[in-house]
């Protein structure tokens, strides 16, 4: 690319991107100008529908002209930096961490990062899950085992109960006048090992025991950590229950591998 040329895109690029009205690349002008501020005027427009889409719990909690104000903010500082706008929105939720606006609403960034978490998941590898009878065939040595985590497997962490938000503000919920936010430790497991991408709320030893199994802790050690949490934890139902969801693809290591 020569030197001009690249001038010249640079240029383009920081007039895209430049949020005052009347900002043109160099030499536009007339017609060219009107025709660059309707192109800008399209991208912007793309990249907060491409919000909306990836975020669509946030903008029922928000309302659509607050989410449009904020998407539009996070859009000028955030340009696109990929072909495609599928996964657009990479940091949105720190950024509504830090949003003035936003903050009588102290959980919303962690249901920003519970959708990202749920649009990850959406669009990772596909991968066959661990098969219980896999798991079972370990025998004793199992508790010592470490398991692969899924492709498809997110674990969100939160001081709200995130899972109960997001499924409350799904597109064709219902209104959850009922739902306590309260602050209170929660977690929120996100697995897809088929096609639909599943949404668990966990409680505070579920969720520090699957952490620990997703971390590569081995088994003994996720009990303990569920346990130091709840005293009378029971890890049977609970990895069942990580099985059944999927959220493993296989034996990492076994006892003796040295892994």
């Amino acid at each position: 690319m020569n030197e001009s040329l690249a001038t010249a895109q640079a240029d383009f690029a920081a007039a895209l991107n430049d949020p005052s009205p009347d900002a043109v690349p160099d030499g536009f002008s007339g017609a060219a100008a009107r025709r660059f501020r309707v192109y800008r005027n399209n991208v912007r427009v793309a990249l907060i529908e491409a919000l909306a889409a990836a975020y669509p719990a946030v903008l029922r909690i928000v309302g659509e002209p607050f989410f449009h104000r904020m998407a539009g903010v996070y859009a000028a500082e955030e340009p696109s930096r990929r072909r495609t706008l599928n996964l657009y929105g990479e940091n949105f939720a720190d950024f509504v961490a830090g949003f003035a606006p936003a903050r009588d609403l102290p959980y919303l960034a962690d249901v920003a990062r519970l959708e990202r978490a749920v649009l990850e998941a959406r669009h990772a590898a596909d991968a066959p899950a661990l098969d219980p009878g896999a798991a079972a065939a370990l025998g004793p040595g199992l508790s010592s085992a470490r398991l692969k985590p899924h492709p498809t497997t997110r674990l969100v962490k939160s001081e709200y109960p995130v899972a109960e938000i997001w499924h409350a503000n799904a597109a064709d919920a219902p209104t959850a006048d009922d739902l306590v936010l309260t602050a209170g430790a929660a977690g929120a497991l996100v697995s897809r090992p088929a096609l639909s991408v599943s949404v668990e709320a966990l409680a505070p030893g579920r969720c520090a025991f699957a952490e620990t199994l997703l971390d590569g802790g081995d088994l003994a050690a996720a009990h303990a950590a569920a346990a130091s949490l709840e005293e009378d934890f029971d890890v049977i139902p609970a990895f069942r229950d990580l099985l059944t969801a999927g959220v493993f693809a296989g034996v990492a290591s076994k006892p003796g591998d040295g892994g």
